[in-house]
Order: structure tokens, then sequence, then C-alpha cells
């Protein structure tokens, strides 16, 4: 596809569905999304894409922007706008609930409104591999991470192959599956299975997709994941990062047979020692709600044996 940025077609002018749906959600990052949305128009495909940009009811300049693309680009660009946020709302899951139920493409990308791509052929390279493999349902890439204006590589080109193959046995080992490279068959996932979790995230929508074919990790740098301290995940504790993930993949764990792994358990475990050794630093502080810390510890020594239990209490007393 092509437009002022590079290469155009007129694909979506001549009435063809698109082949990939980019799902692109947003919440106050006016100082990001354009960035964005210029990552998805300068991709150089052999087939047509929409893209469609969640706006959860910023309250800065993002929606201005947003709207600003739509404007130049009504046929490619299909926005939601919502008047309150719904990310707040426990009920509300944003992919299943809005945008993946709007997609109209073979294949769905995914990439949040503070991150960005930089390959041009992203998109095409993902669905040339998926298109002659139909054993495989998902695919990654190598990122950079951006922190402050450095660009900081993965270690990946050089420890893993071309293309590394991801099932239950490795997934998350090495931790490679961003959602920001993320694309994958929309005939994978259905979003009213998403929507059963009552924790799930992207771990959870790759482990659905898992269940139909195998999963590709493609080693190639296609995007810029931007770690910055406005970013939501960004913002929370250690404890809750850890402590959450464990929910997650225990989640996972309890809910998909096929998820019942040596390696998944081994991560579930490891992910639960972390958050209770994080919710030692939050029980004795008078300010902290240690309703959630409480449970992560004592999760952990229902299942820990005698000697980690006795030292585990002992930094417990001393903490």
């Amino acid at each position: 596809m092509k437009n002022q940025h590079g290469i155009i077609s007129n694909w979506i002018m001549q009435g063809n569905e698109p082949l990939v749906s980019i799902i692109c959600t947003t919440f106050n990052q006016e100082n990001f999304i354009r960035e964005t949305l210029e990552g998805f128009l300068i991709q150089e495909t052999k087939f047509s894409f929409e893209i469609i940009v969640h706006d959860d009811a910023s309250t800065d300049d993002t929606l201005n922007i947003v709207k600003e693309f739509v404007d130049k680009y009504p046929l490619i660009i299909k926005p939601i706008y919502q008047k309150e946020n719904q990310y707040s709302k426990k009920e509300i899951n944003i992919w299943s609930d809005f945008t993946f139920p709007m997609a109209q493409g073979k294949y769905i990308a995914l990439c949040e409104g503070d991150d960005y791509w930089i390959d041009v052929l992203k998109l095409q390279k993902q669905v040339d591999f998926l298109e002659s493999n139909d054993d495989y349902v998902i695919t990654w890439t190598d990122f950079f991470t951006k922190k402050g204006t450095e660009l900081v590589p993965n270690d990946f080109k050089d420890t893993l192959p071309s293309v590394y193959t991801i099932d239950f046995d490795n997934l998350f080992v090495p931790y490679c599956t961003y959602t920001l490279t993320c694309l994958f068959r929309k005939s994978a996932v259905d979003p009213l299975d998403y929507k059963k979790f009552t924790y799930g995230k992207d771990n959870t929508l790759y482990s659905l997709a898992l269940c139909h074919g195998k999963g590709a990790y493609m080693n190639f740098k296609s995007a810029v994941y931007r770690w910055h301290p406005g970013g939501i995940y960004s913002l929370k504790s250690a404890f809750f990062q850890r402590y959450s993930s464990y929910l997650n993949l225990k989640e996972i764990y309890e809910c998909i047979p096929e998820a019942r792994t040596k390696n998944v358990a081994k991560i579930m475990n490891s992910l639960l020692k972390y958050s209770a050794q994080e919710a030692l630093k939050l029980v004795k502080d008078k300010n902290q709600d240690k309703t959630e810390p409480k449970k992560a510890i004592k999760a952990f020594l229902a299942n820990a044996g005698f000697l980690t239990k006795i030292k585990f209490l002992w930094r417990y007393i001393k903490a």
C-alpha cells in the first residue's frame, strides 16, 4: 500500500477487503501517537490493510492528532472514539469488546500508541511467512527498546536463529514475544474466549493462539518499544508487575490444558517467588494496601518447602 510516505496502491479504493487489520489502542499519548501512526502508513505491502485506532477518552491532544490522520486517510484509518475511559472498567476489555470484532482482516497486527514500527516491510515479511506456513498461527519479531533518546538492542540477534519456533514448551524463554511486533491469524483467537479471562492480557492472547498452531519469532528488528515513565505498566510497582504476571499465567495454566507444561509451571512458580519477595517490602509499609502482597506471600508459602519457608519467614521478620 502506498501514500505520500512511500509506495501506494489503490486496493481499498477498488473495494478490496484488507488482508491485515492493524489495531492500535491509545490514551493520553500526544507525544507519541503521531510516530506510531506514521509507522503504520510507511508499510510497503502487496495487499491492503486497515488501521483501527481506539482512543480511550484521552484528555490531552491525542484525539485531535488521531482525527487529523483520519481526515487524511479515511479509507484506511477506522477510529473508535470513547467518551469515557473504558480501560478503568473491570467488565470491559478493549480488544474483545471493541477492536477485535471490528477487524476485517485475515490477520491482526498489534501496536500500542506509544510504540512504533521502523521496518517498512514488517507486515509483508510476517504475512508472507504465515501464508507459506499453515502450521504457524502467530509471529513476533525483534525490536529496540527506547530509553530517552537511546535505542537499546536485544541480544536475540546473536542468541536465536532466524526463525525461532515457539510453543508451550519454550514460551517466554526467552521473553521475546512483545505486543508491538505481534501479528496473528484472526481465526486463531475468538474474542469471546479471550473475554472469559479475569486476568487476560497479551500472554493470554498468545496462549489461545498457540492452541491452534505454532508461533514464530522472526529475527529482524521491526519496531521500537518505548520505555517511559508515562507508560501504564511502567508506573506500576515491581510487586504489581510480577504478581499480575503470575495471576495471568496461573489463569492460563488452569484454563488452557495445552499450557500445562513444565516450562509454563516453572515460569509461573518463579513469578510467584519474585512476587512474594517484593511483597515483603510492602507488608510493613503503613501507607501501603497489604491485601494483595499478603495474598502473594500466602500463596508462595503454601507450596514452598520447609527450608524455603524458614528462610522466607526469617526475611519477613527482618523486613
